[in-house]
């Protein structure tokens, strides 16, 4: 994953400025819903960014994120977010209490890490182990991986199969989609995006 400082305070304002902007907020409201349509109860949003998704998520979810600036925030606006590093964690979640989330939602946040098939694993199996009963990923097409520094690892269908990441500690992909335009679109539109959701996978 990219250097830590890169998410200073700089970062976060920038991120709040951008959650503002009348045009930006009415665009970002179809993606959210897109995310929201597939959420089951209480969620855990890791990287919850400036709290846009937050806002949108049933009453009991927390926000995860590294930025202490947006977490200083987001708690002075009322929001239930808490700091948290995945990295310094091992993908743990260590502290988060058992049976409380339905759902965890990985939005943008898997493409910035070097190894991501790795840390997938990690979390889902200690997505197990919190009781969540789903998992929805979200990740940009093919020109928006492009277009930040950033990013680590492109994931699309191609990646998940290559992983073998169909099914992933428990896990099993029960539905694939892009957004706001088919697959073929990703490599001229910018904000297409891939979300996979992945539910429990049923026993024998």
């Amino acid at each position: 994953m990219q250097n830590v400082n890169q998410f200073d305070e700089h970062y976060a304002r920038e991120q709040l400025r951008r959650s503002q902007h009348l045009f930006r907020r009415l665009i970002k409201r179809f993606y959210l819903n897109n995310v929201v349509n597939d959420v089951i109860g209480p969620t855990l949003d890791v990287g919850c960014g400036a709290g846009q998704l937050l806002d949108k998520l049933p009453n009991g979810s927390l926000g995860l994120d590294i930025n202490v600036f947006l977490i200083n925030e987001l708690t002075a606006l009322g929001k239930n977010v808490s700091y948290y590093d995945l990295i310094e964690d091992n993908c743990r979640f260590s502290g988060i209490p058992t049976n409380t989330f339905k759902t965890l939602v990985l939005s943008h946040v898997l493409e910035h890490f070097d190894e991501a098939a790795v840390t997938m694993r990690k979390l889902f199996a200690a997505a197990s182990t919190l009781g969540i009963a789903r998992i929805i990923i979200v990740v940009p097409g093919k020109l928006g991986y492009a277009s930040d520094s950033t990013h680590r690892t492109f994931i699309d269908n191609a990646y998940i199969t290559n992983n073998q990441l169909e099914r992933c500690s428990g896990y099993q992909i029960t539905k694939r989609s892009h957004f706001p335009l088919p697959n073929v679109f990703g490599d001229h539109f910018i904000y297409e995006e891939l979300k996979l959701i992945y539910d429990q996978a049923e026993t024998a």
